[in-house]
């Protein structure tokens, strides 16, 4: 992960972007924009926007809770999970801001101008400042990445930003973006984990320590005003000084303050480890996390530690694990350390990101932890394991929670390679082993059978649908056993999902998408015609299974297309409901089911003619329409 950062940014535009997002906080507007070239050996402009902070609490909290709220969905189209339609949950103080920024500002027509003429875009801020980078970020991908399929070259660089939002967003950002955003955080810095606390808890003292960050900044801003901004200069290493602190904030304020956020935390750490480790734990240990609110807020991207005693980084992009470290590394890592030292300096830090990064960027000399159980579990460490954090090692609970967050990814990775191996592209290897024959069907070869029944019936009095409703012949009892066979599938896959046991990018997986929407475009014909053949009582879509929910979702947020509540899989529903009223009038007259009829036969004529709906998939109900119109009245026969 360090290597590929080290391509993506170079330490110039990193140190640039902290140097950015620092001027950012005394600028008159809500950003500040600047250009530079990305590299002495390229010609390409990068464009830095770099958003400022804010050192008001309601900019921080919309509630006296943690202020969460529903994303903006025409914004975020894509921060949910897809086949549940469950929105991500976000900051809503910090959410606004942006979209204030998004009305009141020049951001959008600058954004579209850089995209325009292929500059490379880096987006940063620090503190609040670098929430709303992400945000900004975050749009940017949605409106020209997914929705006009723009290669934008985007990066997101915070320094000591607090957390945005929840494992929804977290989810979605795994899908296709994690890479792009790259988190700066001192290893004690106390803002990166403000939001794991309500207002309520730190309300007392969060204005004044709000304050004092203000005048801190504005002080440290203007003493630069005197000095000369050429970066040359500014990226000399310079040696390092101890983390100044302000007076203004009393040493039992600052404890009063740090405890707080910290036993909030230690809440989050545990129901978070609970959740990776729960065949394990005690029956205690689960009551003591199930009743007591936890904030809802989560990391997403990389995350780049940095321990200023021990003179390295921690490089991390697996969520679960940056959440167990923003706990771990902001305990006292002995009982002899003195506490209202270490809470003032865990206010200190989060203004001393520059002084770090003029130092030390030296990613060869970094340490991943992409690899948990390799770092963690070895007895014979060496120099550099030793280097990625003492404190780190001697934390029992730290050093397995972590060797836990590693193990459910590779658990879930395990669970998709088992997806995989029932599709023909990886199936036959996985399945004839060292000589072993396993008579196993690929999912493909099923949807083979059901397509040749479809085709079979597509000639005759009797289409595939009718025949199915009916069974009475043997290839309708072998259509019917593959029904039940990809219907077991898919379930199983959906509950997998449900439970976070699949890698977060698999809903995206276009070779998937595109094979389970051929399964629902053949198989949910059959569904219906086989819950209309045993008269229930309720209608079809009332009930609609999960597994075909999920994959409409799927294909219209892979495809970018609306949410049909009618699909070219299900309407059929909605034609056995008319008929059920021709047949026995219940809520609608013969007006309503003739408007019905011809409302569904023009949006069959719409589907027939989309591009991305292949004939042979698809059944449209021809005969089973036709026959209905003449069940009808003669009086209303005749089409409008």
């Amino acid at each position: 992960m360090a290597e590929s950062m080290a391509q993506d940014l170079s330490d110039e535009l990193i140190r640039a972007a902290q140097f950015q997002s620092m001027e950012a906080h005394k600028h008159s507007q809500q950003y500040k924009k600047h250009g530079m070239a990305s590299s002495s050996s390229s010609r390409m402009e990068v464009l830095i926007f770099a958003f400022k902070g804010s050192w008001e609490v309601e900019d921080w909290y919309a509630d006296d809770d943690f202020g969460e709220t529903d994303v903006d969905h025409n914004l975020f189209p894509s921060l949910q999970r897809i086949g549940e339609g469950r929105l991500a949950k976000v900051n809503k103080a910090f959410l606004q801001r942006f979209q204030d920024l998004l009305t009141n500002s020049r951001f959008r027509m600058e954004v579209e101008k850089a995209v325009k003429e292929g500059n490379k875009i880096l987006l940063t801020g620090h503190s609040s400042g670098g929430a709303i980078a992400s945000f900004a970020t975050l749009w940017i991908l949605e409106e020209y990445a997914r929705k006009q399929r723009i290669q934008v070259p985007i990066h997101c660089v915070t320094f000591g930003s607090p957390l945005i939002g929840d494992r929804n967003l977290s989810h979605a950002v795994r899908r296709n973006w994690a890479a792009r955003f790259t988190h700066f955080v001192m290893e004690h810095d106390i803002v990166p984990r403000l939001m794991l606390a309500p207002k309520i808890s730190v309300q007392e003292h969060l204005p004044n320590i709000l304050k004092s960050f203000q005048q801190k900044v504005n002080t440290k801003v203007n003493s630069d005003d005197q000095k000369s901004h050429k970066f040359p200069k500014f990226f000399h290493p310079t040696p390092k000084k101890p983390v100044p602190r302000d007076q203004s904030v009393k040493a039992d304020q600052a404890v009063t303050f740090f405890e707080n956020v910290m036993i909030k935390a230690s809440i989050v750490a545990r129901r978070a480890a609970f959740d990776l480790m729960e065949p394990t734990s005690s029956l205690t240990e689960k009551l003591s996390v199930d009743y007591v609110k936890v904030s809802p807020y989560r990391p997403f991207g990389t995350y780049v530690f940095h321990n200023r005693d021990e003179s390295q980084q921690l490089v991390v992009n697996n969520p679960n694990a940056v959440l167990q470290l923003l706990f771990y590394f902001l305990q006292l890592t002995n009982e002899h350390q003195n506490l209202a030292d270490f809470a003032l300096n865990s206010l200190a830090e989060s203004l001393s990101y520059e002084e770090e990064l003029k130092n030390r960027l030296q990613w060869q000399n970094s340490v991943d932890l992409k690899d948990l159980n390799g770092h963690l579990l070895t007895h014979d460490r060496t120099k550099s394991d030793a280097a990625s954090n003492k404190a780190l090692f001697e934390l029992v609970k730290a050093k397995w929670c972590l060797v836990a967050a590693e193990e459910a990814e590779n658990r879930k990775k395990e669970n998709e390679k088992l997806i995989d191996a029932s599709m023909r592209k990886y199936g036959p290897k996985q399945m004839r082993s060292e000589g072993t024959q396993i008579e196993k069907k690929i999912i493909e070869d099923i949807l083979d059978e059901i397509r040749e029944y479809k085709e079979k019936h597509s000639n005759g009095n009797t289409d595939y649908y009718e025949a199915f409703k009916l069974q009475d012949q043997h290839d309708d009892f072998i259509a019917n056993i593959n029904r039940l066979v990809m219907a077991k599938l898919l379930d199983v896959i959906i509950e997998m999902l449900m439970r976070e046991d699949l890698p977060d990018g698999f809903e995206g997986r276009k070779e998937w998408v595109d094979l389970v929407t051929e399964f629902r475009r053949l198989v949910e014909p059959l569904d219906i015609a086989n819950y209309y053949r045993h008269s229930k009582g309720n209608g079809y879509m009332e009930v609609r299974p999960k597994r075909y929910k999920f994959t409409q979702r799927w294909y219209e947020h892979l495809n970018v297309t609306g949410f049909e509540s009618i699909s070219e899989s299900s309407f059929m529903a909605e034609v056995e409901e008319l008929k059920k009223e021709v047949e026995e009038p219940r809520k609608k007259t013969l007006e309503e089911v003739k408007a019905g009829l011809e409302s569904i036969e023009k949006q069959v004529q719409k589907w027939i003619f989309d591009e991305k709906i292949p004939e042979k998939d698809v059944f449209w109900g021809e005969s089973t329409i036709s026959k209905l119109w003449k069940e009808l009245p003669y009086d209303h026969h005749n089409r409008s």
